[in-house]
């Protein structure tokens, strides 16, 4: 709703104007009103309004003085100056200065006449703020970036203390790092920053600027209105709620928030950007639909000469083996989480995670080896849903692990030209192959490895083959940003077309559903 504050020294005028229209129906409000531009002028920086109707002639201050004012003090306000008098020095004057939308002389002012320049303000003000919205948002990336000194807040609405926050869409977590996003333009943007809603129900913070980090991450600066009170952390969380809701209502997935507040020294601005961002880089330890102050989390980079519970997980890794030789699922378990809980403590060690993960597959996939088993993926198992927490990633290890490990493991009575065929599958399954090809790789005929495939696996060969093809698919599409064509290649479809149906059918969305975290597992 666009706010209007009315301003002549004549009380009847102002309630002529206030009667002419149903304010609210044509989504205007009428904010104050006031008989003079100084109080105007206060009442313009106290509301904030997007149009000001004025009168020329007023005491104190006249109306061209107070359209001076707010324009020097870039507020954003478009014009609609009344006079009684056919003065056309004064409406050239007051045009000149340039944020006057249409001058109206008084006795001539009617419903009609009124609303039709209200709409010409209001689509010149949305104009310009969309421009305003743009320079902000690529000044405010420059300053969280460290490129740039703040210079873009000169008036006390948007001084310090602030508020950053960062939203980022939920994703499975990949067992290879991927790098930084890089930035990415304004009109690239996925989330609109005009259907997010930041301030609904919301009076003590001020959206200063916006912009996206990449393509699933937003950042967002605020200002606390009320400097005289104590920093509203309440308040805060309670916006985050509410934009929390907006995004549920309008975007698939989950969402989660980083927020830091700084609160006196905006040079620190960009200390407080890298505190979200680091925050969000370890999304797996808090989960999905996380809300999270940066400022509190333990993510200092570890000294392992002062916290030498953070040493290496090498002694964990004996345990682990020495369970498994013994097929004893307790010390199995006990040692994957004794190893786990080193990377939570003292800090949260991301590298660490990427380390022990890449350890225990390595240990699982020796002992399939072994047994002449294909190698498994625990991030890509298609009975299995998407991991996004770290005791999700502990458990599924812990499960894996006392399976193989198990006398009652299924692979283990798998024949061994059953094997072979899925280790064929495995190495060449981005080939276009079918099951001849395999068949004939491994000496027998189709109608056999058929029948093998049946009775073994429980499904048919092109089942499996689809199967293993698509969770290649889904590896690819949370671990990298390639083009749907060559995803389609890279899992063995030469049609995208076909590849985006088989998906489809497979998992209940589309590959690009699926990459901006439709999960239907």
């Amino acid at each position: 709703m666009m706010k209007i504050i009315l301003v002549d020294d004549e009380r009847i005028a102002l309630e002529h104007v206030k009667s002419l229209l149903p304010w609210d129906s044509y989504d205007y409000e009428i904010a104050a009103s006031a008989s003079n531009g100084r109080t105007a002028l206060r009442l313009c920086e106290e509301h904030r309004p997007q149009i000001m109707i004025v009168d020329i002639r007023m005491p104190v201050m006249d109306g061209l003085e107070l359209i001076r004012a707010v324009s020097e003090r870039k507020l954003g306000v478009k014009f609609i100056v009344m006079s009684a008098y056919e003065d056309f020095e004064y409406a050239r004057q007051a045009i000149a200065i340039g944020s006057v939308s249409s001058y109206l002389i008084k006795h001539e002012v009617d419903r009609d006449k009124l609303l039709l320049e209200l709409n010409k303000a209001k689509e010149s003000w949305e104009s310009d703020e969309k421009q305003r919205r743009i320079e902000r948002s690529e000044q405010l990336m420059k300053v969280l970036m460290g490129a740039e000194i703040l210079t873009m807040f000169q008036d006390s609405q948007t001084a310090p203390p602030y508020a950053i926050l960062l939203i980022q869409r939920d994703s499975p977590f990949s067992a290879i790092p991927s790098p930084l996003g890089k930035t990415v333009s304004l009109q690239s943007l996925d989330y609109a920053s005009n259907e997010i809603s930041f301030c609904s129900g919301q009076s003590d913070w001020q959206l200063i600027g916006e912009f996206p980090l990449n393509r699933n991450q937003f950042i967002a600066l605020f200002s606390q209105k009320n400097k005289t009170m104590s920093m509203q952390r309440r308040s805060f969380e309670d916006l985050i709620r509410s934009t929390d809701s907006h995004l549920k209502q309008h975007y698939d997935g989950s969402h989660s928030f980083y927020y830091s507040f700084q609160c006196h020294d905006s040079s620190r601005l960009h200390d407080s950007f890298r505190k979200v961002e680091a925050a969000a880089r370890h999304a797996v330890f808090s989960g999905e639909n996380s809300h999270l102050c940066a400022d509190e989390l333990p993510m200092l980079p570890i000294d392992y000469e002062t916290h030498p519970t953070a040493m290496p997980r090498t002694r964990f890794f004996d345990e682990l083996i020495e369970g498994m030789n013994q097929h004893d699922p307790a010390k199995i378990e006990s040692a994957i989480k004794r190893s786990f809980n080193t990377l939570c403590h003292p800090q949260w060690d991301l590298a660490g995670l990427y380390e022990t993960i890449h350890t225990l597959t390595g240990i699982m996939n020796k002992r399939f080896a072994a047994k002449g088993l294909p190698e498994a993926d625990p991030f890509a198992l298609g009975e299995e849903k998407p991991l996004y927490h770290l005791e999700e990633i502990m458990n599924r290890f812990i499960v894996m692990i006392q399976r193989l490990c198990s006398n009652k493991n299924e692979l283990d009575r798998l024949s061994s030209k059953l094997l072979r065929a899925l280790q064929y599958i495995q190495s060449h399954y981005h080939e276009d192959i079918n099951i001849e090809d395999v068949s004939r790789s491994i000496g027998i005929s189709p109608s056999y490895l058929h029948q093998l495939c049946k009775r073994e696996l429980g499904r048919t060969f092109l089942d499996y083959l689809t199967e293993y093809r698509i969770n290649q698919a889904k590896r690819i599409l949370n671990q990298e940003d390639a083009k749907m064509t060559e995803v389609s290649a890279r899992v063995g479809y030469r049609s995208p077309q076909h590849f985006s149906q088989v998906f489809k059918k497979t998992t209940g969305v589309l590959p690009h559903q699926y990459r901006n975290g439709a999960h239907s597992l």
